[in-house]
Parts: structure tokens; sequence; C-alpha cells
């Protein structure tokens, strides 16, 4: 719960376009934030939303195009995805 909390923060004037509310969303209900210390969340999705970003624009644009429900071959990509990003993130 602290950690879904956490992601849910967006700063004053910055609030995050919806495909990323579902990025962040998702790395937090599917467990992949549970690995990662509550002081050093949102620091996790900032950089998670950042490599959404630039590395996977086309998986974001996918959430868009599906009316922001998230397809099986979307769920899969942004489990791959990550997992990989988790893994290698180090604060």
């Amino acid at each position: 719960g602290v950690r879904l909390y956490e992601l849910l923060k967006q700063g004053q004037y910055m609030p995050y376009e919806p495909e990323e509310v579902v990025a962040s969303l998702f790395i937090g209900v599917k467990g992949y934030c549970d690995r990662i210390d509550v002081n050093q969340v949102q620091a996790f999705e900032d950089a998670f939303l950042a490599h959404m970003k630039g590395a996977h624009s086309g998986v974001l644009k996918s959430i868009v195009d599906s009316g922001y429900v998230l397809t099986d071959d979307v769920e899969a990509k942004l489990h791959e995805i990550a997992e990989d990003f988790t893994s290698g993130f180090s604060p």
C-alpha cells in the first residue's frame, strides 16, 4: 500500500499523461515495486517512465491506441520491460 501511495504522488504542475499512470500502476500492482525500498520508489518510477518514453514509446502509444486498456500483447511487453528494468535498477 505504501509503495502504491508513493507511485501516485505527482509533482505540482507536472501531471502524468494517462498512459504514464497506466504504466506506473502496472509496476505497482504487478509487484515490481516490492523489490524497491519505499524511499526509492519515486526515483524508480521516474527512471522507469523515462525509460518507457525513451526506449519503449511504442508501448505507451499502444496503451493510448487501445483506449487505456491493457491488451495481452501490451501486458506481456510491460512485464518484459519492467522485469528487465527492475533487475538492472540501482538508485
